[in-house]
């Protein structure tokens, strides 16, 4: 069986190396080409393009690489032509994707395409073009059903990938080791995103969060995960530059999830892991006005964090844009871990939102509903 898989993210990448990895259990031959990242290059993906050519962020800043992204749409579309797979397999990436599953359909190749493009929080009329692009949605969280009901689309939820991964704890002690200092002073993450432009969009204003909250008399030990791909010299000098004692750490993310008292984090995935991890958080973000704005004036939900959008209400305050100065965050952290009953509180309720995500080993079910889906077609 041949495959043409697509995914245009970090996060993709890893979806897709785990999804051909089970797979590849149930169909040992299979082949397959296409976009992605170094674990899908690990799990025997064929690269017919550079992946750093799908590496755009922001609402305005991808206005001037769609020539780029075009181009190489139209190269894929050839390529449905020339190898003639089997089935399509997109992750996430719906801009791009969704118009590669709608070429697909065209020439009668079944698409399947793993983790829903938020129709719950953007324009709805993305649905139209999801039933034109799409056979089989894979869904990440429970709630996306409904929003496919009469749509055409077959839907199957099989648990959140996320849940129950966690640091080893040889990991989880070595970090203890590395960040080091006076064990009863409490661990607090600084998280500033996994991109670049997070990077200098947040942390200046994270630190001098963490300053503020100091002068407050709150102590802690403050450490910033750095993600994969980031610089950690240069996030090393914006700490120097805050004149702060914060230590930058990378490889760290997960096991520090184990130990983290509380944390301060930009939105995106990792506030959804410091849920499943049970640690009490404030969302901050911000981007360019003009990106927020544009935004804003297509979402159709109050909340940013995926965890205030499951529970339907604020489980986490979410400092945005204007709002997120280094005195609001020291205000509203405090009021936090000052507030026992509040801490365990959102405790409780980041409990709820983990047991709603399923089981542990969603990919491994997700693996194998494609096999079984793909069987049914006489694939």
């Amino acid at each position: 069986m041949k495959l043409l898989s697509v995914a245009g993210e970090l996060s993709g990448d890893v979806h897709g190396a785990e999804v051909l990895r089970g797979l590849k259990r149930y169909r040992p031959t299979l082949q397959v080409l296409g976009i992605g990242g170094p674990g899908m290059l690990a799990e025997g993906l064929q690269p017919v393009a550079s992946w750093e050519e799908l590496q755009v962020h922001g609402l305005v800043e991808i206005v001037s690489h769609l020539p780029r992204l075009y181009r190489l749409l139209w190269r894929l579309e050839a390529l449905l032509d020339t190898e003639k797979p089997d089935a399509l397999l997109t992750i996430d990436y719906p801009g791009f994707n969704l118009k590669l599953g709608q070429a697909a359909r065209r020439r009668g190749i079944p698409v399947i395409h793993y983790s829903s493009p938020s129709i719950w929080a953007w324009r709805g009329g993305r649905i139209r073009t999801i039933t034109r692009a799409v056979d089989l949605m894979i869904l990440q969280f429970p709630f996306e059903a409904p929003y496919y009901k009469d749509s055409g689309v077959e839907t199957a939820f099989l648990g959140h990938p996320l849940v129950g991964q966690k640091a080893a704890p040889n990991a989880v002690a070595m970090l203890q080791a590395r960040i080091g200092g006076d064990p009863s002073l409490p661990v607090v993450a600084l998280i500033p995103g996994s991109r670049r432009s997070e990077l200098q969009f947040n942390l200046p204003t994270l630190l001098a969060a963490a300053k503020q909250i100091e002068k407050t008399g709150f102590r802690a030990r403050w450490v910033i995960p750095v993600a994969p791909g980031l610089p950690l010299g240069e996030v090393e000098a914006m700490v120097g530059a805050a004149g702060i004692s914060v230590l930058a750490l990378e490889d760290a993310f997960l096991p520090l999830l184990q130990v983290a008292h509380s944390a301060l984090i930009a939105s995106g995935t990792a506030t959804l892991q410091a849920a499943l991890a049970g640690v009490p958080h404030l969302v901050v973000y911000r981007m360019s006005p003009l990106t927020y704005r544009l935004a804003r004036s297509v979402s159709y939900v109050r909340h940013v964090s995926i965890v205030n959008i499951m529970a339907g209400r604020e489980v986490v305050p979410e400092l945005l844009q204007q709002d997120f100065t280094p005195q609001r965050v020291s205000r509203e952290f405090m009021a936090l871990v000052e507030n026992p009953e509040r801490m365990n509180a959102m405790k409780a309720d980041l409990a709820k939102i983990t047991e709603a995500l399923g089981a542990p080993g969603a990919y491994g079910r997700v693996a194998e509903r494609i096999h079984q889906w793909l069987e049914t077609r006489g694939l």
